[in-house]
């Protein structure tokens, strides 16, 4: 018998049909969006695709485009959504958003019981994942390796897809913190999810399902993430 508010939460999210991040919020407005942000996606659309048809489009155009404001006939409300304040809303919007939002990232080689060094991220979800990749980079080794004739970063190949899964494919809604953690022989990862079916995974029948398509659906703009994922 379920009696905690917050497992009742969580099995009520499992068996819905839609998503949180399309939850509308009707009071947030486009200045509470991260100015800076606007012309960073748009060199990383260009460097995606250099003909992309979002590049002809406004601001707020590009919102629109991407779902990320949404007309909610059914509950009769129109607003942006959840999905474009993580995107790149303001620190303190997110954080009157979603007050319990925060990605721990931490070394655990030496002091396993607390941490050699950390970085709490705490801001939206384009720049969380910059982070997230300059910390690999500070802290996990980078050792020669060739495919074919030419070198390639295994950390980098690796870790944009763990750190583009651990951010596509959480359930902000909860209140469990994401956690990237580096210990002296292995990397973890942990997030909040809202799992598709139970029991183990196999190869043989496993079908992708995404967790937050609008989130996915701009990163894979973006050129961070295969929009087909599903965080596995």
């Amino acid at each position: 018998r379920l009696i905690q508010p917050h497992r009742i939460a969580e099995l009520f999210n499992r068996k819905r049909v839609h998503y949180t991040e399309c939850a509308i919020y009707p009071f947030l407005r486009f200045e509470d969006f991260k100015e800076e942000l606007f012309p960073k996606v748009r060199n990383l659309i260009r460097s995606n695709n250099y003909n992309h048809p979002w590049l002809t489009l406004n601001d707020e155009q590009i919102l629109q485009k991407a779902g990320l404001r949404r007309n909610d006939t059914q509950a009769g409300q129109e607003g942006y959504t959840l999905a474009a304040a993580l995107l790149l809303g303001k620190d303190e919007v997110i954080k009157s958003i979603l007050p319990h939002y925060k990605i721990d990232a931490l070394v655990r080689r030496v002091n396993t019981d607390r941490y050699d060094d950390r970085d709490y991220i705490d801001t939206n979800l384009i720049e969380a994942y910059d982070r997230l990749i300059d910390f690999t980079v500070k802290h996990l080794p980078d050792k020669f390796y060739m495919e074919g004739d030419q070198r390639v970063s295994l950390r980098a190949k690796i870790f944009r897809e763990v750190v583009a899964n651990l951010i596509v494919h959480r359930e902000y809604t909860s209140g469990l913190a994401a956690s990237f953690i580096i210990y002296k022989d292995r990397v973890e990862t942990g997030n909040a999810n809202n799992p598709h079916g139970d029991g183990p995974i196999s190869p043989d029948n496993f079908a992708p399902f995404s967790k937050n398509p609008l989130i996915s659906k701009f990163f894979t703009q973006l050129g961070r993430v295969d929009e087909l994922g599903s965080g596995v």
